[in-house]
């Protein structure tokens, strides 16, 4: 169902639960916080900045000028993706996408965190883009600005491959355990925010078809991956597995971001 976003000061004014994207390019981060908003059926209100908003209109609501951002109520924003998925989780606990156990909660956490958090394959596949748009002429703006958020150096930039090759390779060893265990998802039998944040940060490797995931033509080589050695890792499962909890928990296809929006 089409949600119409409203704008920041229009969200302010009301109560409940809303979430801030900004209109532009798909974004994990994004996807995989609407992803379990949407399996959580969790009500909430779509918010984009408005052409009538303020410039500083995001930094004076969430104190800072990320996205996506969820506000509850009056209670302090969410911006991290482990503070989101706490939000998401008191909301609605069942279904339950964080596990109860303490050791494979740890274990869940650091996983998520290979996907979502500092150097993780988000933030490596980001260093990467900078790279190519700050070696043009002139420099892409967009990378320009990125390059100072994410403290792109040449050295992380460098790094960012053997990075995203090790994860995805400490996933697809989990995903293997997993099935020669009789289990479906990487945390056992049960569905977790870890089989969501892979689902969509592998768009960031490996988008979903144009008519799943719409991107235009131009962007939609910066999202896709082409080292041999990345390509062999995700077609050992990994990709098979994106399918299936897209098909099965979340939403197809991806809502236009024209209509949704992502964070920059």
């Amino acid at each position: 169902m089409k949600r119409e976003a409203l704008s920041i000061q229009q969200a302010r004014e009301l109560p409940g639960l809303r979430v801030i994207l900004l209109k532009g390019l798909p974004s994990p981060w994004s996807q995989a916080a609407r992803g379990m908003l949407h399996i959580k059926k969790i009500d909430y209100v779509l918010v984009h900045p408005g052409k009538d908003d303020p410039p500083n209109a995001l930094e004076d609501w969430t104190k800072q000028a990320s996205y996506p951002a969820a506000m509850y109520e009056a209670e302090k924003p969410r911006t991290g993706w482990a503070e989101i998925l706490f939000l998401f989780e008191r909301l609605a606990p069942e279904p339950a996408l964080i596990p109860a156990d303490p050791a494979e909660r740890a274990l869940f956490f650091g996983l998520c965190h290979e996907l979502a958090g500092e150097m993780g394959i988000g933030w490596c596949r980001r260093l990467q883009m900078m790279q190519r748009g700050l070696a043009i002429e002139p420099p892409d703006p967009i990378a320009q600005y990125l390059a100072h958020k994410y403290g792109y150096t040449p050295e992380s930039a460098a790094a960012a491959l053997r990075r995203i090759v090790d994860v995805l390779r400490l996933l697809s060893d989990r995903l293997r355990a997993q099935r020669e265990a009789g289990h479906r998802y990487m945390m056992g039998p049960s569905l977790t925010a870890l089989d969501v944040y892979w689902a969509t940060f592998c768009n960031l490797i490996s988008p979903l078809p144009p008519d799943l995931l719409p991107v235009s033509e131009r962007m939609r080589p910066m999202f896709t991956a082409t080292d041999p050695e990345i390509l062999a890792i995700l077609e050992d499962g990994l990709l098979a597995h994106r399918d299936f909890i897209y098909r099965e928990h979340v939403e197809l296809p991806v809502p236009r971001w024209a209509d949704y929006g992502s964070d920059p």
